[in-house]
């Protein structure tokens, strides 16, 4: 007979096994239980290296934050204008299929200083990319939060299926993508 020995339980590997239950479960079979079966330890043992289900969940939540972070900033090096733009978008777009369930989780972020600065890089990536469109410091926040919107509300849409019905959903998300930036290199100029 064969026996599986406890995994040596530290915080990276007991949220790796959380990653792996929820792609194959989604977030309702995340639970103390199937992570402790996941793991091979009895669920009181994982107390002693997490404090809750839900410190397991926002956990995993900000690594999918800096993961993306990490992934757009990595695709954004050395790019400007629309190659950046569309580099940008497609490592977004990339990451969130990539991760859908913990991608759409992201509505239940807790509002922490991590979230807060997890969430900057990956908004700096984007301030890099619509800086090299000529906006100015000022036009940056509005143009980020803009892009954001754009980019999430497709990619949320494609991934929860309501939106099936276009037939190309590359054209129609590179077709998004090139109108905010004919909107970028067409906006008023203000002036003083």
């Amino acid at each position: 007979m064969i026996t599986t020995r406890p995994a040596r339980l530290d915080p990276e590997t007991v949220l790796a096994a959380a990653e792996r239950l929820v792609a194959e479960r989604g977030w309702d079979g995340l639970t103390m239980a199937a992570l402790a079966d996941e793991l091979h330890v009895r669920s009181p043992s994982l107390y002693r290296h997490v404090e809750s289900l839900d410190a397991v969940r926002n956990a995993l939540r900000l690594r999918t934050v800096v993961e993306l972070g990490d992934a757009v900033r990595a695709a954004v090096m050395g790019k400007s204008g629309i190659d950046g733009l569309h580099a940008l978008t497609d490592a977004y777009r990339a990451y969130a299929q990539a991760h859908p369930v913990r991608y759409l989780a992201q509505g239940a972020l807790p509002g922490d200083d991590a979230m807060r600065e997890a969430g900057v890089r990956v908004g700096e990536a984007g301030y890099a990319v619509l800086e090299s469109f000529g906006l100015t410091p000022a036009e940056l926040p509005v143009a980020t939060a803009q892009l954001a919107a754009l980019v999430h509300g497709f990619v949320s849409l494609e991934l929860q299926q309501t939106i099936d019905w276009v037939t190309d959903p590359d054209a129609a998300y590179h077709g998004l993508v090139e109108l905010f930036a004919a909107g970028l290199r067409h906006r008023p100029v203000a002036t003083d």
